[in-house]
């Protein structure tokens, strides 16, 4: 079982936390590539295959695993990799929707030979730092949203979009 985190990110505060992320980790990125790639910057929203999701990771958490779609690509294996899955949030303008993105771990995975193995804490130690991160850069917001309460960590623009723009969120 794993544990995340919820929240509405607009692309200005969506910069400084990837900035933070490469402070001391880095981000890699599926998209169509052949195997993972290690990205500077977050693909254009829309832009293309997987643009909404990518892992973050540092090298001292332990190796990664890859599986392999025979002569296709290799892509991550999440469950048994020491990464976090960051999704970003979605914000369809000619639709006015809005969908959460969210922070994910699993810390606990059962293995191909059953038995049950904990990846490092310092997994956890870098999930709760990013955490913290997000929920001191997105004020915790309280909405009033058909007939009844709503409440997120929610960046002031995307509250703003709910609010006067009367965008939906999914």
């Amino acid at each position: 079982m794993g544990k995340q985190i919820c929240f509405f990110m607009d692309e200005d505060i969506e910069d400084k936390f990837i900035d933070y992320v490469l402070e001391n980790g880095e981000i890699l990125f599926e998209g169509n590539n052949n195997k993972p790639i290690s990205i500077k910057e977050l693909p254009k929203a829309f832009s293309g295959k997987g643009w909404f999701k990518v892992y973050l990771y540092k090298p001292e958490f332990g190796k990664l695993v890859l599986e392999n779609i025979p002569n296709i690509r290799e892509y991550i294996n999440f469950i048994e990799s020491p990464v976090i899955e960051f999704s970003r949030t979605i914000i369809r303008e000619d639709i006015k929707e809005l969908s959460r993105g969210r922070l994910w771990v699993d810390m606990k995975f059962y293995n191909k030979e059953g038995e049950k193995v904990e990846k490092s804490k310092k997994v956890d130690e870098w999930y709760k730092d990013l955490n913290k991160w997000i929920r001191g850069n997105l004020p915790k917001t309280e909405l009033n949203i058909e007939g009844g309460k709503l409440v997120e960590y929610m960046s002031p623009a995307i509250k703003e979009l709910i609010e006067k723009e009367k965008y939906r969120i999914l």
